[in-house]
C-alpha cells in the first residue's frame, strides 16, 4: 500500500507541474503540439570547485599518459635519439601543476619536461614550469565553451642561455598550434533527456548557451535551457 501511495503522489506531482507547464506555454504561437518548446529562459547551475579540478589532473597524470607535444619549429625534426616533444609533467623539481581560482581568473602552475633536437646544440633535454592562465567563452559558432591557455611566464632549468628565448617562444607556439582553442564542454554535452512515465512520456531538456562566472570558492556554469519532448525511443 506504501508503494501505491508513493506513485500516485509521485503522478500527483508530475501532473501539476506538467499542467503549470501547459499553463506556461498555452500563449505562444507558431509551436505544434507534437512539439512543444518552452521558452521560459531556465537555467540551471553547476558549481565546480579547485579541489574537484585537481583531482581531475590528479586523474589524468595517473591513469592515462602524460599529454605531449611534438617541438618542431625552426624545422628541427625528431630523431630516435632525441625526440623533439614536450611533456606536460605532474611535478617537476617543487613545482607541481595545479589549477586556482583568483580575482575572477583562473591561473596555476604548469610544469613540462622534453627534449628538442637543436641544429647548433643538438639534441637538448630541458625541464621548467610556466605561470598560465585559462581563460573560458561560449562560442555560439561552435556551441560549445570554449578555453585557451595562455603562459604568462616560462622558466627553464638547466638549458643553455642561447636556448632560452626561442624554447619559450616554442612551448607557447605549440600550445597555441595544438591546442587553442579548445572544447570543455559542447552543448549536446550538456543537454540531456528525462524520461516522466506518470506522463507517458520524456522530455528532452536542450542546453542552449553557456555562461561562465568564476568565484574565489568554484567555477559557475550558468546553463540556459528549453524543454521539449523527445522523440519515442522504439
Amino acid at each position: 500500500m506504501k508503494i501505491r501511495d508513493s506513485a500516485i503522489t509521485s503522478s500527483i506531482i508530475v501532473l501539476l507541474m506538467l499542467l503549470c507547464f501547459d499553463s506556461a506555454t498555452a500563449q505562444e504561437t507558431g509551436i505544434s503540439r507534437g512539439r512543444r518548446v518552452s521558452n521560459s529562459g531556465a537555467e540551471a547551475t553547476i558549481m565546480v570547485n579547485e579541489e574537484f579540478l585537481n583531482s581531475f589532473l590528479t586523474a589524468i597524470f595517473d591513469n592515462l599518459r602524460d599529454p605531449s607535444m611534438p617541438l618542431t619549429a625552426g624545422g628541427a625534426q625528431p630523431t630516435r635519439e632525441c625526440a623533439g616533444e614536450v611533456h606536460l609533467k605532474r611535478e617537476v623539481g617543487d613545482v607541481r601543476t595545479a589549477i586556482h581560482f583568483e580575482n575572477d581568473r583562473i591561473t596555476g602552475p604548469l610544469a613540462f619536461a622534453g627534449s628538442y633536437n637543436s641544429n647548433l646544440l643538438g639534441c637538448v633535454e630541458f625541464t621548467g614550469w610556466a605561470d598560465s592562465e585559462l581563460t573560458l567563452e561560449f562560442s555560439s559558432q561552435r556551441r560549445a565553451v570554449v578555453a585557451h591557455i595562455r603562459l604568462q611566464d616560462i622558466h627553464l632549468n638547466n638549458t643553455p642561455g642561447i636556448l632560452n628565448g626561442p624554447l619559450q617562444n616554442m612551448v607557447q607556439g605549440t600550445i597555441d598550434r595544438r591546442y587553442n582553442p579548445f572544447e570543455l564542454f559542447t552543448l549536446e554535452q550538456l543537454s540531456t533527456r528525462a524520461n516522466v512515465q506518470p506522463a507517458g512520456g520524456a522530455l528532452r531538456l536542450e542546453a542552449t548557451a553557456v555562461r561562465t562566472e568564476i568565484t574565489p570558492a568554484a567555477l559557475a556554469l550558468h546553463i540556459a535551457y528549453r524543454f521539449v519532448r523527445a522523440a519515442d525511443v522504439r
